[in-house]
């Protein structure tokens, strides 16, 4: 499993990792349209600050979809990153 799914009343959060960086992603089901955003946080450290992931804008039919689109993102930024620094 990529991630593992938390529920906090109606937020949903997911937490994994890739390339020892953590990564936290969030959403909310916007209950009118049935559809979920997705807001994506990656860390390197405990002891750094998380730093929000850019993410195109899109709604998904699932938290499934939300969570999967977003954690792509965040590996991609993740590699990106490693490539930069290396």
């Amino acid at each position: 499993m990529k991630y593992e799914v938390f529920a906090h009343g109606q937020r949903l959060e997911a937490v994994g990792a890739h390339s020892g960086y953590r990564i936290r992603m969030s959403t909310v089901s916007t209950t009118s349209l049935n559809t979920w955003p997705v807001n994506v946080y990656v860390r390197g450290s405990e002891s750094e600050d998380e730093v929000r992931i850019p993410v195109p804008k899109r709604h998904f039919a699932s938290q499934n979809e939300a969570f999967d689109f977003g954690y792509e993102c965040a590996t991609l930024w993740i590699d990106a990153q490693d490539h930069r620094l290396a």
